[in-house]
């Protein structure tokens, strides 16, 4: 059998024709003009987390598309040379390249609640002043806090290559939360925890009346945030695979592509998906796969800081344990004459 060069995983276009089968599954033709992004209606989202479970279903694209890898693999043995291989030593290589995504707006739902601001105390000292006049003191302070960002998937998917969602945070959150970026870009399905650090400072001057002690604290407010999240993506194209033994020994080789709605539609059908089948829709017109991936936030951030002072009188000290400034008192000499009558 003929030697196989200068294969490129990311087409498998430089493979030969003498050495490679090619299995072109359900070529459909497809609109591939440009989609432009959806928006989910609130409704639809709400009804789709009320009947959605509470368990965490998430699923894997790359197991679905290798279990119809292996079989249309084994759908298509037509030869000895493809009967003498096992499963166990071969290898599959997905191609996405050809595959777009597409997603709406994320929106984020809670249940009316009051905001309850949480104040801490980054820092503290004190300043006494035990002179007869009034003093001023200076108060410098720098100190940092963590700004969190905490995305949970509860139902979703996800991919080996690179991808992710977008979730613009909401308004009420960027209108206080300073510094925070309106985006955050979240890898499918996986849970994520964002932290940056927040610096705050201070440069007071602080009046401190006689005999009196000053407190002074640098604090800041803190906001919590939690809501669940949805957001819909929807994703078509054509999924290739690269069938091929392992470490590249042997010589064989098969390729293999299919549209992905196609491929979706007919796991869906024989229960390839397994239990998650229902969360994919498949529109046979646009040849697409939709889902909505819904999950839990949880953000904590600073909103406002200040410096609270407060004075008080210094304990009076005891009459003899106070200290003047007069010089001590002058004493003369008394001489008494022993010839005194």
């Amino acid at each position: 059998m003929s030697g196989v060069t200068n294969i490129i995983d990311s087409n498998f276009t430089d493979i030969s024709s003498k050495a490679t089968e090619r299995l072109v599954y359900n070529h459909p033709v497809l609109n591939t003009g440009a989609k432009n992004p959806m928006t989910l209606q609130r409704q639809e989202i709400k009804d789709r987390l009320d009947a959605s479970p509470h368990s965490k279903t998430i699923v894997d694209l790359d197991e679905i598309i290798e279990k119809w890898v292996w079989k249309m693999w084994e759908l298509s043995k037509r030869s000895r040379e493809d009967s003498k291989y096992r499963r166990e030593e071969l290898d599959v290589k997905l191609n996405w390249k050809r595959v777009n995504f597409w997603q709406s707006e994320a929106v984020f739902t809670r249940p009316a609640q009051l905001r309850m601001p949480k104040s801490q105390i980054l820092f503290r000292t004190h300043f006494s002043n035990n002179t007869e006049s009034e003093q001023e003191y200076s108060l410098r302070a720098e100190r940092s806090t963590i700004t969190t960002l905490n995305f949970t998937f509860m139902r979703g998917f996800t991919k080996e290559k690179e991808g992710c969602v977008t979730l613009k945070l909401p308004n009420e959150v960027l209108e206080v939360g300073g510094g925070l970026r309106h985006e955050q870009r979240v890898d499918y399905g996986k849970d994520s925890t964002f932290e940056t650090q927040m610096t705050w400072s201070a440069d007071s001057a602080i009046r401190v009346a006689p005999h009196s002690k000053a407190n002074a604290e640098l604090c800041i407010t803190e906001e919590e945030y939690s809501a669940d999240f949805s957001v819909e993506v929807r994703f078509s194209g054509r999924i290739s695979a690269m069938i091929s033994t392992r470490n590249n020994t042997g010589g064989y080789y098969k390729y293999m592509e299919g549209d992905l709605a196609t491929i979706f539609a007919e796991l869906s059908r024989t229960g390839g998906i397994g239990g998650s089948s229902g969360q994919f829709e498949i529109h046979e017109q646009t040849q697409t796969v939709r889902t909505v991936m819904t999950g839990k936030c949880a953000f904590r951030y600073g909103i406002e800081q200040h410096v609270n002072v407060e004075q008080e009188k210094l304990p009076m000290l005891p009459s003899s344990s106070i200290k003047t400034n007069e010089p001590p008192p002058k004493y003369r000499p008394l001489f008494l004459s022993n010839n005194a009558h």
